[in-house]
């Protein structure tokens, strides 16, 4: 099977409409048609797409469950007896789980098993603390969210689930931010590391890439909550970017050595808007003054930047040379951040304005990359992505400072006719270059 081919419902609907017109005007053949029928599986769609409605459906079903059980024990809540108490809550949590398995392996309802085991541990969760409650149990409010994701986790890995992953993910997000917040900036440095490699390899397993994408932004979160997080200091401009180069090099690995390629297009937006959006907020003057400044650096940041040298390094050697450029700008873009980052802890407030500075230059080179990006691979969304994050940087200049209100208008005029006049270049472009690609122009061209 070819490897990183679209098998999204969407495009193969589409190709299922093509193909009756395709062969009809002599495109293909009919044979041809029968093969891509088969290899996109077009037959299936109309199946996995009921399958899919059925799964929102049985989920929404099971929630409501949950909570109408939920909701009866607490409105009799003073009324029923510890044990009653017990009995309830631990017979509706395995009820709920017994019953998801039974379907998921004995009766072939995989996408109902999957809902019911998925309410199953939202009840769990909430077992935790009506336990806590019975028993008056007392302590820190981070703890219960620490239980429901190690019990999640362990849910996730057993169904291979990502829905339950993405809950593993929440719960322990939230024990993570009131640990760390308890003066444990120490301990908590292990917690991105804990997640990289609990839920990533779980993501990998199941294909599912908004688990991936969410645990690496997880990930990079967590690192930016410690950088920034007491005393440690720690530059959360140097992780955020670090983590944003991480990501993004991570998608040029995927390409490169073409392994889970299908990761590689949501790692690679990904990465590139968290770049963006760090270039974007610390090119206000306000974000380098000293007090935001310190001077330490992060360990994990420091293990993104030599992760994504390796992986760099290992995309470059394969990269071709229109793409080439744009992992140059992406890392003179990450490299300016960083500098400035590293600068700025050394300089004792000094260098404001020439901080500021490199940062609106990394933004406009990650601007430039993002148009040129949208020019390679011809995708209109990246263009007006990319058209619009630099009117964005040059707009928030004239309002940030205080400029006449005439200047301010004619750079919105500006503006808007560079976005009108880059609009009609791009649509240009992908003609003219829709044109040469197409044998009957080129037929013509030829023999004129």
């Amino acid at each position: 099977m070819i490897q990183n081919q679209n098998m999204t419902i969407k495009f193969r609907a589409a190709l299922r409409n093509e193909l009756t017109g395709w062969v009809e005007g002599g495109i293909i053949s009919g044979e041809t048609a029968d093969t891509l029928s088969l290899h996109y599986q077009l037959n299936n769609i109309r199946e996995e797409s009921s399958r899919l409605l059925s799964a929102v459906i049985f989920t929404i079903g099971g929630l409501l469950l949950g909570g109408g059980l939920i909701s009866f024990v607490a409105a009799n809540w003073e009324d029923i007896s510890t044990p009653v108490k017990l009995a309830i809550l631990f017979s509706s949590l395995l009820g709920f789980h017994t019953a998801g398995y039974w379907l998921w392996q004995m009766k072939d309802w995989r996408r109902l098993g999957h809902a019911l085991i998925f309410c199953g541990c939202l009840v769990f969760g909430a077992n935790i603390g009506l336990v806590a409650q019975i028993f008056h149990i007392s302590g820190d409010w981070y703890g219960a969210f620490g239980a429901w994701a190690v019990g999640s986790l362990v849910m996730a890995w057993a169904v291979r689930s990502w829905i339950i992953g993405l809950l593993a993910l929440c719960t322990s997000f939230l024990w993570f931010m009131g640990f760390q917040d308890d003066n444990h900036e120490r301990a908590a440095l292990l917690y991105p590391l804990a997640l990289f490699f609990s839920l990533i390899p779980l993501a990998c397993r199941v294909g599912s890439r908004v688990l991936y994408a969410g645990t690496l932004l997880g990930v990079v979160s967590a690192a930016s909550v410690l950088a920034g997080s007491g005393d440690s200091g720690k530059h959360v401009l140097f992780v955020m970017a670090s983590g944003g180069l991480f990501i993004w090099a991570l998608s040029g690995l995927h390409r490169s050595v073409k392994v889970y390629k299908e990761f590689e297009e949501i790692t690679a937006g990904l990465g590139l808007s968290l770049l963006a959006a760090t270039a974007y907020v610390w090119s206000f003057h306000d974000m380098w003054r000293p007090s935001l400044i310190e001077q330490a650096l992060s360990p994990l940041a420091i293990l993104f930047i030599v992760l994504s040298i390796i992986a760099s390094y290992v995309t470059l050697r394969a990269e071709r040379q229109p793409r080439l450029w744009l992992e140059v700008g992406v890392l003179a873009a990450c490299a300016i951040l960083c500098g400035s980052a590293l600068l700025a802890g050394l300089s004792a407030g000094d260098g404001e304005i020439l901080f500021t500075m490199a940062a609106n230059l990394a933004a406009l080179i990650l601007a430039a990359v993002i148009i040129g990006f949208s020019l390679i691979e011809e995708r209109r969304a990246a263009f007006w992505l990319g058209t619009l994050y630099l009117v964005l940087i040059v707009l928030s200049r004239f309002l940030e400072y205080d400029t006449s209100l005439l200047l301010k208008s004619l750079a919105f005029l500006a503006c808007g006719v560079a976005v009108i006049f880059a609009g009609m270049g791009y649509e240009t472009y992908l003609r003219i270059k829709g044109s040469s690609a197409d044998p009957d122009n080129l037929k013509e061209t030829v023999y004129e």
